[in-house]
This record gives C-alpha cells, structure tokens and sequence, in this order.
C-alpha cells in the first residue's frame, strides 16, 4: 500500500526570519527561476518565499517546503485511515509499443469522477508506461506464448518521478508520485491510495521479424480512466517471407489497424466478464477471451478465429499473448 510520507527539508532557514521581511525587496527574476526549478511553485509563492528569506535560495525551499509541503503531509495523514473503496483504473498506451495500467483508490465517487483525482490517475499510468520495471531494463524479449506484462511494484512506482502528458498545474510540476499524491490529497480531501499497477514494454530496438502490440481501454469515465480497465499484448509476425518489420514500414496504415485491433481486443475484455484467454481451471467459456465472440471486432466468431481470420487478410500472423482485466470492485 502507498506510503505517503515525505521527508523534511534538511537545509536549515537560517537566512529566516521575520526581521528579514521587506516587502520592497528587489527580487533578481534569475533567483525566481533558479528556485522554481529546485522547488516548482507558482511564481508569486517563489518570489514570496525569497522576500521572506532575504534572497536565500535554500531559505527559501525550506520556507516552502514548511509553508506547503508539511501542510500537505499534515492532511495526508490525517485522511489516511479512511477506508478507499472507489477509485479508478487508468491506462496508457505510449508510442504503440509501452502500456501500464494503474489503480488509484479514494474514497467517494464524487472524488473519483473530479478532473483533479482522474489527471492524478493518468499521470501515473504514464509515468508506469514510461519507465522500465526495475530490474527488467536489460530482460531479453519475451518468449513465445508467455506472459511479459510485469507488476510495477507500488513503492518503487510512488519513488519515481511523474512523467505526464496531461495538461494541467500537476502534470508541470517536477516532482514524485508520491508528493503529486500528498498534494493532490489536499485538493480533493479523500484518502487516496495506489493499489497496483502493471506495465508493459516492447523490447527495443525492435525485431524485424516481430512486433510486439499493446492495446488498453476504460469503462465507465473518460478515455484513459474509468472503473473497469483491461490491457493486451499481442504478439505479431508474417506469414510470408517478408518480416512483419519491412511490412508495417511499407504499410503504414497496417500499424494503425493492429493498434486498432489490439484497442477493440481490449475494449473486449472489459466488456466481457473476462477472466483469462482460455477456458479450463474454474474459467467458463463465457469468461475466456480466446472463446467469447468478438462482438468488439463487429463478428460473431470467437476471438481465436476471428483474430487468425483477419492477420491471414493482411498477410500477419496474429497471437494474443496476455491480458489483464481490473476494476475498482476487485476483491484485493
């Protein structure tokens, strides 16, 4: 479970003090800067912060790590042992070739249907498609038939630092998971909590011979959050002599198909109570993706053979490789 708890600021404020105050104090813009990128605040706050530690950079971060930061801290923990029993799963699908897929738990559904928690969400889900496991970095590729999707283990994904695409003040900030965590829980006022979080990376540079494909979908809020998720991984080669590498670089519209497909296999997934690829071990028919109809690709067929059906179309040899469903329900 998320530990939220940060560590103070070790540089003392000597340079503090409310003798030191001077509202007419000419703040030099190349100090302001100097600070928002050790510390990113908004601008005000940073030339706040210098006027009130007489120019003192590291006065200054202490000031606000005190001013800010352990008032966050302060509320963190005091929310966190209310029970977090909604949330979102939110997913992240970079370039075609990385996914993660995370949980983010709170308390009320209020909160987890606000822009603030969902942004929170997506930021995560990024920064654990982004970055490699570790521990993976140097992993050769996956095996046929085996399941390469890694759990991110949570203390060392909150440890990280965020990597966002989404628009918004957190996603600029510098910063860990964990402190856009803290921070967030002062906005929101609910207890939040990273539950889990997988993440998938292609091996780079990319064999010409093989390609693998992620594809992820949500239900149930926007494109990226919602309280169901599911992810797959396919595995993908020619049929032909001529490598599934040079095929897609002569076609490009055969990448966005197979991104497309493995998005619609994901869409399945979710929509279906899908619990593995296959039938067998206390798994129905019903609840294996491989057997269920693709009603997401527009066939009755099951997947198995509608999935074959359309690589022999297109000259590709189409395997899926692994899946995972989740939903903020889930017994943990």
């Amino acid at each position: 479970m998320l530990g939220l708890r940060l560590r103070a600021a070790t540089t003392p404020a000597r340079a503090f003090t409310t003798s030191a105050f001077r509202s007419n104090v000419k703040v030099p813009v190349a100090l302001i800067a100097q600070l928002r990128k050790a510390h990113p605040v908004p601008m005000a706050q940073a030339r706040e912060a210098l006027e009130k530690s007489n120019l003192d950079v590291d006065a200054a971060i202490a000031y606000l790590t005190s001013a800010s930061g352990a008032s966050a801290q302060k509320k963190a923990d005091k929310v966190s042992g209310r029970e977090t029993s909604e949330g979102a799963i939110a997913v992240s699908v970079l370039g075609g070739r990385r996914v993660g897929m995370v949980h983010l738990a709170c308390e009320t559904d209020f909160v987890a249907r606000n822009d603030v928690f969902r942004n929170v969400a997506k930021g995560i889900a990024e920064t654990a498609a982004f970055l490699d496991v570790p521990g993976t970095e140097e992993a050769p590729a996956p095996a046929k038939g085996s399941d390469p999707i890694n759990v991110f283990p949570v203390d060392q994904l909150v440890a990280a630092p965020l990597i966002s695409l989404v628009e918004g003040e957190a996603s600029k900030e510098s910063q860990s998971i964990a402190q856009l965590v803290v921070a967030s829980v002062s906005q929101t006022g609910e207890n939040l909590q990273l539950r889990r979080a997988v993440s998938f990376a292609a091996p780079f540079p990319a064999q010409a011979g093989r390609r693998i494909v992620p594809g992820a979908y949500t239900h149930g809020g926007d494109e990226s959050t919602g309280k169901i998720g599911g992810i797959v991984i396919l595995d993908v080669g020619a049929t032909g002599e001529t490598p599934v590498g040079v095929l897609l670089h002569k076609k490009p519209e055969l990448e966005e198909q197979l991104n497309a497909l493995a998005r619609n296999l994901a869409r399945q997934i979710v929509g279906f109570p899908t619990k593995a690829l296959s039938p067998g071990d206390g798994v129905a028919e019903e609840e294996a993706l491989l057997t269920q109809p693709f009603m997401m690709g527009g066939s009755d067929k099951p997947v198995a053979e509608a999935v074959k059906a359309w690589g022999e179309e297109r000259g590709l040899e189409v395997e899926i490789m692994a899946l995972r469903r989740w939903s903020t329900s889930d017994e943990l």
